[in-house]
């Protein structure tokens, strides 16, 4: 099974419910340092038809980004007047079914790690070399962000013998970073129950392509992820067409993770959707029902500077979780 999108994609938004959106906000643009555009109030019944929200909700949202690029920019959208909890139930808790984490890199991981504890974000261990097979060993931390959100800062190594590692670690060098030393989100892990599923979804909807896979092991990499010592986990990259706006499939192969997929929708806070835009949503509308992929009811959505959007959600195949693809008008 072949994809049918002409050129391949990446990831264009990350979505997330949050409980306060000026304080997120906040964090976005004045910690991490993205632009965003003027916050929307939206009152209308098809954008809380199109979320499953109920008719006394009232939906703020906001846009960030890095300035020129459609890439990995995060919508920030609160779902006020209705009861809600937070997505991930523990705040102790390592990965979780589903959409869980979202990566940056850094230029300096001590300078980025300093700047968000001085801010009240604190890490889940110190930073630490993690090996991925045997073609990349970046320097990573997670800390704990806003809305329960695992915020993953990433230090490439100088140089890779990978050629798509240099290519990335390039990129990286001419791309630069934001006033604080953030990329723009580059990558997001989505922990799946099938590998193979999810990532028919990703190569067959999306034109992505597989950049490596392999079973994670090493107790540094369980340590700073909060798996068992003897954790293995299958993982599974995949990239479309540009260095960034990748995806990190995890599948835990000997070991449990909370299943909180079912609470993983809005208004309940979190990480609950990413985004994608497409050539043709009635072709990907196709190419989702040729997976059997369960497709929620497409509408009109405003997103930002984008303007109306003809968008649908659709439970990704492996995990369920919410991808949302969107065609421009």
């Amino acid at each position: 099974m072949t994809s049918t999108q002409s050129i391949s994609k990446q990831l264009n938004l990350v979505i997330i419910s949050v409980k306060n959106l000026e304080e997120s906000l906040h964090f976005y643009t004045n910690t991490i340092g993205l632009s965003h555009n003027p916050i929307e109030e939206f009152n209308n019944n098809e954008i809380k038809k199109f979320w499953s929200v109920s008719e006394e909700t009232k939906i703020r949202q906001a846009l960030c980004f890095r300035k020129n690029s459609e890439i990995g920019q995060i919508l920030l959208i609160e779902f006020s007047n209705q009861e809600k909890t937070y997505i991930k139930a523990d705040q102790d808790s390592g990965m979780i079914r589903g959409l869980w984490n979202i990566n940056f890199y850094v230029e300096n991981i001590l300078k980025s790690l300093k700047l968000l504890k001085s801010r009240g974000f604190n890490p889940w261990t110190d930073p630490s070399l993690h090996r991925i097979g045997a073609i990349v060993s970046p320097t990573e931390v997670i800390v704990e962000g806003p809305d329960r959100i695992a915020i993953n800062l990433v230090q490439l190594p100088e140089s890779s013998d990978n050629d798509s590692i240099q290519e990335i670690c390039d990129y990286f060098q001419s791309n630069g970073t934001t006033k604080f030393g953030f990329t723009e989100v580059v990558t997001t892990s989505h922990c799946v129950h099938s590998t193979a599923d999810a990532a028919s979804f990703y190569q067959h909807v999306l034109g992505m392509r597989v950049m490596f896979q392999d079973t994670m092991k090493s107790v540094e990499s369980n340590s700073f992820l909060r798996r068992p010592n003897d954790a293995e986990t299958q993982i599974t990259f995949l990239r479309g067409n540009h260095n960034y706006g990748k995806i990190a499939l995890s599948e835990p192969l000997n070991y449990q993770v909370p299943n909180r997929i079912d609470f993983a929708r809005p208004p309940n806070i979190g990480y609950f959707s990413q985004g994608f835009f497409v050539d043709s949503l009635d072709q990907t509308i196709q190419d989702c029902k040729e997976l059997n992929a369960v497709l929620w009811e497409n509408s009109l959505i405003k997103i930002g500077n984008y303007g109306k959007c003809n968008s649908i959600l659709v439970e990704c195949p492996g995990s369920n979780a919410l991808i949302a693809l969107l065609e421009k008008k």
